[in-house]
């Protein structure tokens, strides 16, 4: 993973303890709380110019009331083989109303737990099943 451009010093064997689905029916995505955690640190650094709001249920929240543009850390999924996905601002910030959003994802409970990529992540991505290879594809501008 990779945030604003610095990839992220998180253990190859984190993402190998857990087993891992893509879930258009879950909304945030579920991460290793060891990624999670890696991941929120670099996020607040790149946000560090903008407000924190008192957290909205399990988020990390950002008040933007009187903010007149904001710029959006890129975050990255590397997946083995290379392949990778940058993730646009509407797959990182959740809006909960007109001055406030969550970063959209959240940390589950231990790092052997399943790994849930959810479809807020999923939203500019075509997804594409190639089941008789077991393999999965993203292809980014799906739906907008």
């Amino acid at each position: 993973m990779a945030v604003g451009g610095t990839v992220l010093e998180i253990p190859s064997i984190v993402f190998s303890k857990a087993e891992a689905i893509i879930d258009s029916r879950t909304v945030i995505t579920r991460l290793p709380p060891t990624a999670y955690n890696a991941m929120r640190m670099a996020f607040r650094k790149e946000m560090a110019s903008y407000k924190m709001a008192k957290s909205f249920e399990l988020f990390d929240t950002y008040d933007l009331r009187n903010t007149k543009s904001v710029v959006v850390p890129k975050i990255r999924f590397t997946f083995s083989g290379g392949t990778f996905m940058d993730l646009d601002h509407s797959g990182i910030l959740y809006t909960i109303s007109d001055s406030q959003v969550c970063l959209a994802f959240v940390p589950n409970n231990d790092d052997t737990n399943i790994i849930i990529y959810g479809n807020v992540q999923q939203t500019t991505f075509e997804v594409i099943y190639d089941v008789a290879r077991g393999q999965l594809g993203f292809a980014p501008n799906g739906c907008m």
